[in-house]
């Protein structure tokens, strides 16, 4: 079968640079990426990647098999993060053996193999120790410098160890040291510092040091420089340096020294402006650049407009690849793409860029101001303003932004695969024309470019294209965009709360994730929001009107005011909240002692209340969709929770037995369907089979939105909501259920076989309905 040529990016998975087929994973990270599907941050590298069960990514994985990284293998706690070697060109082999889990099942559990900690011991007991300035391949240019802390462990770490070039400036210093007279202190201070730098020199990779590294030697940076200068170690810099704090008297022979030729180093075609290699010594112009200028005449470039340049077809040698491109789509800009003119071997002509097709539209006024090459991977990302975008999208004349075949494709396969949606609705398909026409078809888009895009315009959508885009890997997803909202709700909360007291609230949100010395159960981040709520106008009372520096300063008289200053489910809620914050504190010796220790709770006042009869009649005749008449029977009948209607499965209903399961955690409830629920449930299920006959929602209640939405969410409570007659609620509707199966029977362990209530709610419901019957006798 033919693969095609594929294209060159970047996996993100295993980060090598390669041509991919198809997919934006390689074809040996694509398993891996099923077979561990959660994401997570690799404490090795600090990169977000597809971890395994050692909590490992695939590339580190790799890496320690190929460094014998025992310290990693083991997860020692003292091992430090390591970098990931960047993969260019790397073949579709089988590497299943050396990214396997470190970790194998035995008789007690998961452990590492023996080997391991032999090679431990091996590295330990080197007397080299670690890798200090490690020798790097040469002729690299690095793409970021940081400064080194060089000191004494440095200087004892090389000694002994051979250095490329010692012995050129072993000679330098000691021709310097006969020629002034210098001491042996001086002399062997000088060696020390040159030793160092010429193995910093090593470790960047360079035939010659750049004069500026000098400044990371810890003494004698003037004396290294004429050493380094002279035995033609050394990359001066344009104007020379000084590194000595202090001035230094004209008899130092290392202040002024003749400066040699400049050393060969990379640089820029004057032509072209493509990088040269170091060996090049043709001056500054590279070699398909000289041959060029040899069989054309010169004059001034149409296309980029620069003078002096040696032309053929008014174009100088950069911009004739693009003679084609620029005949079939002309634009008032022009760029050229960046070369590394690197020796390949390959000969014969320049080739010019084909162009597909000979009809296209025309691009004088709506091509993009950018024009990215394909197979062209962003070296830097930076966020987008979307705003001028759109400006130029409105100028345009009218109809659809110009698309390639691929793109127009997409675009066609996004609206065929959602067929429920209406014709007038485009707020999704535009979303992905202009993503398409801005990015291109053949580059993978950034979550967070969607939404920048989405959020300027009400007439633009992002969660469906990002789901359409991330379908068919050519999304980049951003995991801040995937947060849980009311964590982040929190986190907001806390940051606007004064220190410590932020502190102290967020320890006691830590110990209800149950992240803290003790296990239990987690409590879930809505759960945690709704106590914050309740807390927050009193913590922010005490902190501005009440002067409250930290929780530790609150008594039990605040405390009682806060709560009695609020009556009703408002105070019950801020007791429970204050308990549970005080005794988190509590257990964590944030504070002293716990001020809400015998805070009384209170119980429940509040009665059930029925529906007036006249709103109950002709209920179902007033409900004008299946899915509204399903929802007020099981509510009204079943006297099921408005939770646990939306969260109703389809594998639970069973219509040839009458039965409809529900999810209570682990537990599950069945409910026994009368003719009417049976009815309902029958006439929905052939609704939603008919208009949504592709829906994969594993719910059995679903709305336009969840029934296509590759997520599967639930459906929504304002749906349900709508879909009731107006006056009534689902709350209202299963009170007065449960309140009239009271008054009939009177028994509470019927309600609780019935329904699937507690004890405590029957019992309410039952005196709620028979108040006679439970009330207490006079003495």
């Amino acid at each position: 079968m033919d693969r095609g040529k594929g294209l060159a990016r970047s996996c993100p998975v295993c980060l090598g640079w390669l041509v991919v087929h198809w997919y934006r994973v390689c074809d040996v990270c694509r398993p891996w990426a099923r077979k561990y599907p959660e994401l997570g941050v690799c404490p090795r590298c600090r990169h977000e990647a597809h971890l395994n069960t050692d909590g490992l990514c695939k590339p580190c994985l790799t890496a320690i098999r190929a460094e014998d990284d025992a310290e990693w293998a083991l997860g020692l706690e003292e091992a430090r993060p390591r970098p990931v070697q960047l993969t260019v060109g790397g073949t579709y082999g089988d590497r299943s053996v050396s990214s396997r889990p470190l970790r194998r099942p035995t008789k007690n559990g998961l452990s590492v193999g023996a080997e391991w900690w032999t090679k431990l011991r091996k590295q330990r007991a080197d007397p080299t120790g670690p890798p200090v300035l490690e020798a790097q391949v040469r002729g690299q240019i690095p793409l970021f410098t940081v400064p080194r802390m060089l000191g004494d462990a440095t200087v004892s770490a090389i000694v002994g160890r051979p250095v490329a070039g010692w012995e050129q400036a072993r000679q330098v210093i000691e021709a310097i040291e006969s020629e002034h007279g210098m001491s042996v202190g001086w002399r062997r201070k000088v060696a020390e510092m040159a030793r160092l730098a010429l193995a910093v020199r090593e470790a960047e990779g360079a035939e010659r040091l750049p004069e500026a590294m000098l400044r990371d030697l810890p003494t004698n940076g003037d004396a290294v420089r004429l050493v380094l200068l002279r035995a033609g170690l050394l990359d001066e810099a344009p104007e020379p340096l000084r590194f000595s704090r202090t001035d230094q008297p004209s008899r130092t022979p290392y202040i002024s020294s003749p400066a040699p030729l400049p050393p060969r180093s990379p640089r820029q075609c004057k032509d072209c402006y493509a990088w040269i290699p170091t060996e090049n010594r043709a001056g500054a112009v590279c070699d398909p650049c000289r041959h060029w200028r040899e069989r054309t005449g010169r004059g001034r470039c149409r296309r980029c407009g620069r003078d002096g340049l040696a032309l053929r077809d008014d174009r100088c040698r950069s911009c004739h690849p693009y003679r084609l491109l620029d005949e079939a789509r002309p634009a008032s800009q022009r760029f050229t793409q960046l070369v590394i003119s690197l020796p390949t071997g390959k000969g014969g002509p320049f080739e010019a860029i084909p162009v597909r097709g000979r009809e296209v539209p025309d691009y004088d006024e709506r091509r993009p101001a950018l024009h990215t090459s394909r197979r062209q991977e962003p070296l830097f990302t930076i966020r987008r303003d979307w705003a001028p975008v759109l400006a130029r999208l409105r100028r345009a004349p009218a109809g659809e932004p110009p698309l390639t075949a691929h793109a127009r494709h997409l675009v066609e396969e996004f609206t065929r695969d959602r067929p429920a949606q209406r014709p007038n609705y485009t707020k999704n398909t535009r979303t992905l024309t202009i993503l398409l026409y801005w990015l291109g078809a053949h580059t993978a888009v950034f979550e967070r470019d969607v939404y920048d895009l989405a959020r300027i315009d009400v007439n633009l959508a992002a969660k469906p294209v990002c789901q359409f885009l991330r379908i068919r890997g050519l999304l980049v997803e951003d995991p801040a965009l995937h947060r849980d909202s009311d964590q982040m709700w929190i986190e907001a909360t806390l940051t606007s709360l004064p220190e410590p007291v932020a502190g102290e609230v967020r320890t006691w949100v830590k110990v209800m994730r149950e992240q803290g010395p003790r296990e239990g159960e987690p409590r879930a981040y809505n759960g945690i929001r709704h106590y914050l709520s309740r807390l927050q106008p009193t913590l922010t009372a005490w902190t501005t009107t009440g002067a409250v520096t930290s929780l530790r300063e609150i008594t039990k008289d605040q405390v009682e005011d806060a709560v009695d200053a609020v009556s009703g489910y408002a105070r019950r809620g801020l007791a429970t909240a204050l308990r549970s914050l005080f005794r988190a504190l509590k257990r964590e010796r944030v504070i002293f002692r716990n001020p809400a220790r015998d805070l009384p709770v209170g119980a429940i006042k509040g009665i059930p209340k029925s529906i007036p009869s006249d709103l109950l009649m002709g209920l179902l005749d007033r409900a004008t969709t299946p899915l509204g008449r399903l929802v007020l029977t099981l509510a009204a009948v079943h006297a099921l929770p408005g939770k646990e209607i939306r969260t109703l499965h389809t594998t639970g209903l069973d219509l040839s037995r009458g039965t409809l399961e529900v999810r209570r955690g682990l537990l599950r409830h069945t409910l026994y369907l009368e003719e009417l629920t049976h009815q309902l449930a029958s006439d929905w299920a052939a609704y939603r089979h008919h208009r949504w006959p592709v829906s994969s929602n594993p719910y059995l209640l679903v709305s336009q939105k969840s029934a296509i939405d590759p997520d599967h969410p639930a459906v929504s409570s304002g749906t349900l909501s709508r879909a009731l007659p107006r006056g009534l609620t689902l709350s209202g509707l299963r009170q007065d259920r449960i309140l009239n199966e009271a008054a009939e029977s009177a028994d509470p362990l019927r309600l609780m076989r019935l329904f699937g209530i507690t004890e405590q709610t029957a019992m309410r419901y039952v005196t709620a309905a028979h108040p006679e019957r439970t009330s207490k006798l006079p003495r």
